[in-house]
């Protein structure tokens, strides 16, 4: 509902409608609800979104909605809140020149937010000029999203220094599928997540550009290759080394899923976003076996739940919030959970090191 801005859903028995129910209805039973608070983001003081945000992910959770879904929910109020944005830089700035698109990419791109993220966005234009414009635009909405909590790209990906015309994004992302350097792919796979989340601009002829790229030998071989850049945390015999005791979720866990999921789905000439979606089109598609696309869902949906667990527990503790979990904290059945995930992507980068001859 909240994704969608549904506010009613028909009650059925059989093929005849009985009753309604409101997002009211559903408010009065949940004292905090992502529908709730999507409604108030129109409102709320910017300083107060992070906060407002990471105690609805801890109520969410208490209540046993899975990782990823909660994760789709801050997806869905992040994009709000850049919605919000846009409109207040166009009522300061005056209608657009020219259609655009604001465009996300990365995890929330993905739709897979989690309490520890920075920006990833850009925008596309329908043609050159208006340069002014569209650059106060972009720090209006840069310089909100810092305001809400959410910290600049460390690596520059946002739109206050990434504007094409979609001609340029084309051009951008056919130099990257055409002639790929491996670690330049490595930075910018991201950008493959990308989806619109404001302005009227079609993206249908760069979502061709990649499909048609995508048919590339070359260009998958990197994708390849980039998919096995970060490995799980296995040594001898099977057993997980750490960093100090910690092992970083982010890095030897979720990323390689993620890009495994990127590389599969593309292969299958998809441009599905989400991760577990890219999974199920893998499969139905046959570019991964039915078993491999299960194992690997079935851990980045515990990956993803642990680290929230672990992040939610280092909020009320008053401890930095990161992407490490201390090994030892782990109960024996999380043990042996993740060591079946972290042999799940060993084994699905072996094969696809196989696949594409990569050593």
């Amino acid at each position: 509902m909240v994704e969608r801005g549904i506010h009613h859903l028909p009650l059925t028995e059989g093929d005849r409608v009985v009753g309604v129910v409101t997002h009211t209805d559903l408010l009065l039973n949940q004292a905090q609800s992502p529908l709730l608070l999507l409604r108030r983001i129109e409102r709320l003081e910017m300083e107060r979104y992070s906060l407002e945000v990471a105690s609805l992910v801890e109520s969410l959770f208490q209540r046993g909605l899975g990782g990823v879904e909660i994760g789709r929910v801050v997806a869905s109020l992040n994009d709000a809140l850049i919605r919000r944005l846009v409109r207040e830089a166009e009522a300061a700035l005056g209608p657009p020149p020219a259609a655009y698109a604001f465009l996300v990419f990365g995890s929330e791109g993905r739709r897979e937010q989690a309490l520890l993220t920075d920006q990833d966005n850009a925008l596309a234009l329908e043609g050159e000029g208006h340069e002014a414009y569209f650059r106060a635009l972009a720090e209006h909405v840069v310089g909100g999203l810092i305001r809400a909590g959410i910290p600049e790209c460390k690596g520059g990906y946002m739109a206050t220094r990434w504007r094409k015309t979609l001609l340029e994004w084309q051009e951008t992302f056919r130099r990257w599928m055409e002639a790929p350097e491996p670690q330049a792919l490595l930075e910018t796979q991201i950008f493959f997540d990308l989806r619109r989340v404001a302005g009227s601009l079609s993206l249908r002829p760069l979502e061709e550009t990649i499909l048609e790229g995508s048919r590339k030998g070359v260009f998958l071989y990197h994708l390849a290759q980039a998919s096995l850049e970060f490995r799980p945390p296995l040594g001898l015999f099977g057993r997980v080394r750490t960093e100090e005791g910690f092992v970083d979720l982010k890095r030897h866990a979720l990323a390689p899923i993620v890009a495994l999921a990127r590389l599969y789905a593309l292969m299958a000439g998809s441009l599905a976003k989400g991760t577990v979606e890219r999974f199920k089109v893998a499969a139905e598609a046959g570019t991964l076996s039915l078993e491999g696309a299960e194992r690997l869902e079935e851990a980045f949906r515990f990956f993803f739940a642990l680290r929230l667990k672990h992040q939610l527990r280092a909020l009320e503790e008053g401890k930095e919030v990161s992407n490490r979990v201390l090994w030892s904290s782990l109960s024996p059945g999380e043990r042996r959970k993740a060591l079946e995930g972290f042999r799940a992507i060993a084994e699905m980068q072996e094969s696809t090191a196989n696949r594409f001859q990569l050593r």
